[in-house]
């Protein structure tokens, strides 16, 4: 998810809209207005199939918001961080800043979503049968209805990303004790999925029906998210013991941060100077201050590069900041994709880089997880 547009906080949460559900929202609002309604509802006038269309798509996004927000309101009465909740095309994501801590909380976090749109399927039901005197207003909020509960059912299938999965995940968790593999059975339960939706999907559209295209990108979606848990599921158990400071490439080259862009420009086109992506910024005590590329030097435009400084120009985002004793598995869990680095602090003060590559070498390295080495752990 590249371009997203902040559109306001509720709770305390920031919520995002993804171009891709914006563009879905308009043009589920037509595919309303132009065909389901007035299939429906025959004989109204053409604005008033426009305006509930247009109104029941917006009724969508907003019960997938509900739902969203669910988790993140359970998820925060567990003391669990949420970083954001992100609208998209095929539903909604919510970021928690830190795993559930036990089997009880993934399943009440997981939980609420699903009731939610449930929950809410039947109060539209309900609106729709109030409202029957007024055939439009019954259509789309009968409309709405139905898809909260396909929404709830969804959801409920036991395979990992969906909720269901991980609902699955916290029961197996909690009857084995083995968060590892409660992960390894529920992506594989959520791989099987995907794979019968994108079958289920193919076959509707042999038989002339569009609507199995829709299907079949939700289970090849559904499919690939599990695929990748699966892969990180793998790698959490191979790179256990870790720590940074046994993976990180060291010594870091960093940029004073007192010098100006123009001199820091001067430093990077010698023919010797270190070619890197991004570089820490540092203060005269070499206390860390923040990572700037390249590219945010040459965006300083040409009449100011002699008086901002490299510190002015430098910035955290797509960065993780941690400390070298901290395990690999945390940290790479929270590495923005793709392409994400951690820069490793000692004493307030960057003395390593992890980088992509860094964990790749470590996966090499490290033995298979049915087959422990005794030099597991050992820093290379």
């Amino acid at each position: 998810m590249h371009w997203r547009l902040r559109i306001g906080r509720v709770g305390g949460t920031p919520v995002e809209l993804h171009w891709s559900a914006a563009v879905g929202v308009v043009l589920l609002g037509l595919l309303l207005a132009s065909s389901l309604l007035p299939a429906l509802v025959p004989g109204q006038q053409p604005v008033g199939y426009v305006v509930a269309g247009t109104a029941a798509a917006l009724g969508l996004l907003g019960s997938l918001l509900a739902h969203e927000l669910a988790h993140t309101v359970v998820a925060r009465r567990h003391g669990l961080p949420v970083r954001r909740v992100t609208l998209w095309l095929l539903g909604g994501l919510s970021e928690l800043g830190a795993p559930p801590r036990t089997p009880s909380e993934e399943i009440r976090v997981s939980g609420a979503g699903p009731a939610t749109s449930l929950l809410l399927g039947v109060l539209c039901g309900v609106a729709a049968a109030a409202v029957a005197n007024v055939p439009l207003a019954a259509a789309a909020l009968g409309w709405v209805a139905l898809m909260n509960l396909l929404i709830g059912v969804l959801n409920l299938l036991p395979g990992t990303p969906l909720d269901g999965g991980r609902i699955a995940h916290g029961v197996i968790w909690g009857v084995s004790g083995d968060a590892e593999r409660a992960t390894r059975v529920a992506a594989g339960a959520g791989r099987l999925i995907g794979a019968l939706l994108v079958a289920t999907g193919a076959v509707l559209l042999l038989r002339g029906m569009w609507d199995g295209l829709w299907l079949a990108l939700i289970g090849w979606v559904l499919a690939g998210s599990a695929g990748a848990e699966l892969a990180r599921a793998t790698a959490t158990e191979r790179l256990g013991g870790l720590t940074l400071a046994g993976v990180m490439s060291r010594t870091p080259v960093t940029l004073p941060g007192w010098l100006t862009v123009a001199a820091a420009l001067a430093t990077l086109a010698e023919p010797d100077a270190a070619r890197h992506r991004r570089y820490p910024v540092v203060d005269i005590e070499g206390g860390y201050q923040g990572v700037v590329t390249l590219r945010d030097l040459l965006a300083v435009p040409d009449d100011r590069r002699d008086e901002v400084r490299t510190r002015d120009a430098a910035r955290d985002t797509g960065v993780v900041v941690a400390e070298d004793d901290e395990p690999l598995v945390d940290v790479v869990g929270r590495l923005p994709a793709p392409g994400g680095i951690a820069v490793v602090l000692h004493a307030g003060r960057p003395v390593g880089l992890l980088t992509p590559c860094d964990i790749d070498r470590a996966l090499a390295f490290a033995a298979p997880a049915d087959h422990p080495s005794p030099t597991r752990g050992a820093r290379p």
